[in-house]
């Protein structure tokens, strides 16, 4: 079976490469070629295999592998990058920082007067528009605009002060 690799081998990489993703990928087949040729009790591994049997084999593997790769929606795969995975999130002053952080937030909000916070609270969370907030509390666009950056000119704050 030896002199079969090598008498093949190149041939089979060269046709899987113009056909697959990368080296790797036709690599692979290559060698899944061979697997499929050794399990085949009724064929004689010291006998020349006729290229058209091999080519046979490497397009039945192709389809294969391309079948595999849509049921598993192989195209929609994220790489796995080693770099982001490093980092660690949760520090105990990250944490301890954050929980200031919304603590602060929440004493804003709560600061802000009522008209102020509930046109924030509906702008940013409920997703209302200025005139539909406007309806809904009973008061002018230009009344709901001037409570947005009142509570959003809090908001900066709160970042410039922990940023």
């Amino acid at each position: 079976m030896e002199s079969v690799f090598n008498q093949y081998h190149s041939m089979l990489l060269s046709f899987f490469s113009k056909r697959s993703q990368n080296t790797w990928d036709a690599e692979e087949l290559t060698q899944e070629v061979f697997y499929k040729m050794l399990k085949r009790d009724e064929i004689d591994a010291n006998q020349p295999y006729p290229e058209s049997y091999l080519y046979t084999i490497a397009w039945s593997v192709l389809r294969d592998r391309s079948r595999r790769d849509r049921v598993r929606q192989r195209g929609q795969h994220v790489v796995y990058d080693e770099s982001l995975a490093k980092e660690d999130p949760h520090t105990p002053e990250r944490d301890a920082n954050s929980r200031e952080i919304y603590q602060r937030y929440v004493q804003i909000l709560n600061d802000l007067s009522p008209k102020a916070r509930a046109v924030f609270v509906l702008h940013r969370y409920e997703g209302l528009t200025y005139t539909q907030i406007a309806k809904h509390c009973d008061m002018s666009v230009s009344a709901v605009e001037k409570h947005m950056m009142k509570a959003l000119a809090q908001m900066k704050e709160l970042l410039r002060d922990h940023v």
